[in-house]
């Protein structure tokens, strides 16, 4: 698709002493070639006034702003952090990280487009399949933006944020607007900045996307700094991620109780309180799998994720301890954790890959254990412990898929 600049300012007239910019026909052609038509405001410059050319004709995108107010998303941290200036959605820097503007929806596959400018000195980015908690660019995709052409590797202008560099640096300065589009189609990750392609990423085959969440909110990170956004638009494509089975639709029904837990189930959200406990399901699951759930614990709260036979077999640790010996995500008395990248209080994604004899973990999107020459049987239920008298630990939406 071309990026096509008008140089001459639209026609305007005035309706009721207020001037009102005439609305193009979308079936407009330039050298006959069919266009969608980006508004801008009545204040914008002539060079601000951009076209988008398409490729295909029959090509849908739906917008995801109304460039009236902030209808169809979502504040995530200060009310202000947010507004709508000049018909785009203004960053304004308020507010503590970390706080960001997602989509009510979420999306799989797609093709984003949208225009942003820098405001002086800036940094932030637009979130892609970005889950409610936990960090957005590590367990989905940040395209991380700047208002310099500067590069700086993984975090380069333009770059995905601590995972691929940009081909190019390809932004413009502070104060001029660029257009943006994103094709995200599993396994291909396609991302042209100003009509430059500055990633062609084949998502499956890279080490630092292929454990990336591939469903999510759509998100406008703030960390202090200024930009606008404005034209954003998205067209769905078809959802091609493998089903996962979840461990928690049917509610206690679905489960055991060992111990002296107390367990109840709403919402999918899982809850042992009192006495030590597990929670096991009645289903039983060979490896491979990768078994995700989201943990919250008490302050000095203590549980785990057992698989392979449930209770008396592998235990992957949540205890959000950083000076103990087997803190989250390490294979409790087997290979502990290198870092600790969870907090108490505090929702924080476990993924978990069963491949028989070896195993791994990753929290919030980060590998931290590995266990190698683990014995059989690489089957059994999975289970889901309290381990903190008088406290209470919380998992959520456990799913599990198999995977080769």
């Amino acid at each position: 698709m071309k990026h096509i600049l008008i140089t001459t300012i639209a026609t305007m007239e005035l309706v009721g002493g207020a001037a009102k910019q005439k609305e193009f026909d979308a079936s407009n052609k330039i050298e006959g070639h069919d266009l969608n038509i980006f508004y801008t405001d009545k204040t914008a410059k002539a060079s601000d006034i951009s076209m988008h050319k398409d490729s295909e004709t029959d090509e849908v995108f739906t917008p995801l702003f109304n460039g009236k107010n902030l209808q169809g998303w979502v504040t995530v941290g200060p009310a202000d952090a947010f507004i709508v200036r000049d018909s785009a959605i203004f960053s304004t820097g308020a507010g503590p990280y970390p706080s960001w503007l997602r989509s009510e929806q979420e999306y799989e596959n797609f093709v984003l487009r949208f225009e942003y400018k820098t405001e002086g000195w800036y940094e932030g980015g637009v979130l892609l399949h970005a889950p409610l908690d936990g960090p957005g660019s590590k367990l989905g995709l940040k395209l991380h933006l700047r208002h310099e052409q500067k590069a700086y590797g993984l975090r380069s202008p333009g770059g995905i944020y601590d995972a691929a560099a940009p081909r190019s640096i390809a932004n413009l300065p502070s104060g001029q607007w660029n257009y943006c589009e994103i094709k995200c189609d599993w396994p291909d990750l396609r991302v042209t900045l100003n009509d430059e392609l500055i990633h062609d990423i084949s998502m499956d085959t890279e080490a630092a996307f292929k454990h990336r969440l591939r469903r999510g909110f759509i998100g406008i990170q703030n960390i202090g700094c200024r930009a606008s956004f404005r034209n954003i638009q998205i067209r769905k494509l078809p959802n091609r991620e493998q089903i996962w089975q979840p461990l928690f639709q049917s509610g206690m029904a679905g489960m055991l109780e060992k111990g002296h837990s107390d367990w109840h189930m709403e919402e999918e959200v899982l809850t042992g309180q009192g006495k030590d406990g597990v929670a096991v399901t009645k289903a039983e699951f060979s490896s491979p799998f990768e078994l995700q759930v989201w943990v919250k614990t008490i302050v000095n709260g203590n549980g785990g994720v057992l698989f392979n036979g449930g209770h008396g077999r592998l235990e992957v640790q949540c205890f959000n301890a950083p000076d103990s010996t087997n803190p989250t995500g390490s294979f409790y008395n087997i290979a502990p954790a290198k870092r600790l990248l969870s907090r108490d209080q505090e929702w924080f994604l476990l993924q978990i890959f069963n491949r028989g004899s070896t195993a791994e973990v990753l929290v919030n999107g980060e590998s931290v254990s590995h266990a190698r020459d683990l014995k059989p049987p690489h089957r059994g239920s999975i289970g889901f412990q309290h381990h903190t008298p008088g406290g209470s630990i919380q998992y959520r939406a456990a799913r599990i898929r198999a995977i080769e």
